[in-house]
C-alpha cells in the first residue's frame, strides 16, 4: 500500500485488476493535488510468482478491499476510488457506502469478451508483455512475473470462474440498482481483449457517461489517450 502521510481530510483509493499491480496507475500518482493522501492496494497473490497467485482466492480480495475501505473510512472524511478492471467491480459493490464520494473507473468487465477459459487470453497477455512494448505505448503493469511452465496456470481456472461470477453479480446489481448521488467517470478501451463491447452499451443505457480511449486495449494505452485519463482525471478530482 502507498500512503502519503498529510493532513488531508480526502483520500483516493486505487485498486488494481486481477492480475495487475498499483503500477497500472503510475499515470495518474504524479498529477494527485495537494489535499490529498493516497492509499493503492496490492491484492493477496500479487506481484509475486504464479504458484502465488494461485493459492488466492476471491474472497480474501473483497476482504482486503473492504479492510481498505473500512481503515480509511476512520481517518478520511471523503474517499474517492480509483480502479481498473476486477477493481471496478470491487468499486461498484460499494458505491453506496456514505464514505465513498466518487468513481474513476477503467475498463469496467461487465461483460466479457471470452467467457470460456478467458484466462488463457490473460496468460498470452502475460507472456508477451515484455515483448510487446513500444515508445508510443506506456507499458502494461502485471502483477505475476511470468513462467513459461503453462501448466502451471491451470490452477487459475477456479480463479477466473470466480471473477465470472463477480461479473454477473456485479452487472445485476448494476442493473438493479444504480448508483446515485456519485460523481462517477468511465472510461472504455475500444481494442480492449477483455472486455466486451457489450459493457459500454449497458453502461450508456443506464445513463452513464462513458468516455472512449480510442487506440488503447486493456492495460496499455496510447500517449494520446494517457493524457486524455490524465485531463479526466483532474477534472474529476475538482
Amino acid at each position: 500500500m502507498i500512503t502519503m502521510n498529510t493532513s488531508a481530510k480526502k483520500v483516493i483509493l486505487f485498486i488494481h485488476g486481477i492480475v495487475g499491480h498499483p503500477n497500472q496507475f503510475n499515470l495518474l500518482y504524479p498529477v494527485i493535488p495537494d489535499g490529498h493522501d493516497y492509499h493503492s492496494i496490492l491484492l493477496a497473490g500479487h506481484g509475486g510468482s504464479v504458484d502465488e497467485f494461485s493459492g488466492v482466492t476471491m474472497q480474501e480480495w473483497q476482504d482486503q478491499v473492504d479492510q481498505s475501505i473500512f481503515e480509511l473510512s476512520r481517518k478520511y472524511d471523503e474517499i474517492y476510488i480509483v480502479a481498473h478492471s476486477m477493481g471496478t467491480l470491487f468499486a461498484l459493490q460499494r458505491a453506496q457506502k456514505s464514505s465513498i464520494k466518487a468513481l474513476f473507473l477503467l475498463a469496467v468487465p461487465l461483460y466479457a469478451r471470452v467467457r470460456l477459459l478467458p484466462f488463457l487470453r490473460k496468460v498470452r497477455m502475460i507472456a508477451q508483455a515484455r515483448l510487446c512494448r513500444s515508445h508510443r505505448e506506456i507499458d502494461p503493469c502485471y502483477g505475476v512475473k511470468p513462467d513459461v511452465r503453462f501448466w502451471k496456470y491451470i490452477k487459475w481456472i477456479p480463479i477466473y470462474r470466480s471473477l465470472l461470477k463477480e461479473i454477473r453479480n456485479t452487472r445485476t446489481l448494476v442493473e438493479n440498482k444504480p448508483w446515485s448521488g456519485k460523481n462517477c467517470v468511465i472510461f472504455q478501451s475500444v481494442n480492449d481483449e477483455l472486455v466486451s463491447s457489450k459493457t459500454e452499451k449497458l453502461l450508456i443505457a443506464l445513463g452513464c457517461d462513458v468516455g472512449i480511449l480510442a487506440n488503447s486495449s486493456h492495460h496499455r494505452y496510447s500517449k494520446a489517450d494517457g493524457e486524455k485519463l490524465v485531463q479526466a482525471f483532474r477534472e474529476w478530482l475538482k
